[in-house]
């Protein structure tokens, strides 16, 4: 149900990788062959004009290839730094993202989310590390859109439950009794971003989450105004 990240390093690709790329003849070691050849070759016998023309138009060639891979990776490193700054925005915002793991803490409640696309019985199956069932809530009778949940962190028992990572998924039957396929999200707040990789990593509480994976970001306090008021 909740499957570790690993990322996993491919040393001999790395290294057929490193050797084509030692192989590649580059701009500089073009230019040098090229000159070279103009200046050893036999003035009775001098290169002839279409093969001449031939290797300038391939020295051009590459001059503009080179000059396009060095305006991507300019517009890439322009990318990653909005997406890094854009991050950094979202700590301390409500997002919902695709998931399927609910992060409980001490004393607090859990959130997710699911959309349907007909009208279902619902179930929310609350499952710990080793896949074992620790909670069933039944959602009754849906209607096709999207739906929450909050899990008190109590388990079948009537115990509440250790903080920690919980997997979930929802069991859904349509009038047929047909079993249905359903979106999860995983629904709090972003507590904090880890900027050590190329592609930043948000926190829902525990929880990692890439930008890709976010489906809806709102201000914690957009919901809130009605209870704020009345206490």
């Amino acid at each position: 149900m909740i499957a570790d990240v690993i990322g996993v390093s491919d040393v001999q690709g790395e290294n057929v990788y490193t050797q084509k790329t030692q192989d590649t003849l580059g701009r500089d070691q073009f230019l040098t062959m090229f000159l070279a050849q103009l200046k050893y070759q036999d003035p009775l016998n001098p290169m002839e004009g279409t093969e001449f023309s031939s290797q300038l138009a391939q020295f051009s060639s590459l001059e503009q290839l080179f000059n396009v891979n060095e305006n991507l990776q300019s517009i890439k490193t322009l990318q990653d730094d909005n997406s890094r700054l854009q991050a950094l925005d979202l700590i301390g915002k409500e997002v919902e993202a695709e998931g399927d793991v609910l992060s409980l803490a001490d004393g607090s409640s859990a959130q997710g989310s699911f959309s349907l696309e007909d009208g279902a019985e619902c179930a929310v199956r609350i499952y710990d590390q080793q896949g074992l069932l620790v909670r069933e809530i039944q959602m009754g009778k849906l209607s096709s859109g999207f739906h929450s949940f909050e899990w008190d962190g109590l388990n079948q028992k009537g115990d509440l439950s250790d903080p920690g990572m919980y997997g979930f998924e929802i069991n859904a039957l349509n009038d047929e009794g047909e079993t249905l396929q359903v979106g999860t999200r995983i629904k709090g707040l972003v507590s904090r971003v880890n900027l050590d990789n190329d592609t930043p990593l948000l926190y829902v509480g525990e929880i990692p989450v890439t930008l890709t994976q976010i489906l809806e970001i709102r201000s914690p306090d957009a919901g809130n105004t009605g209870d704020q008021q009345n206490e």
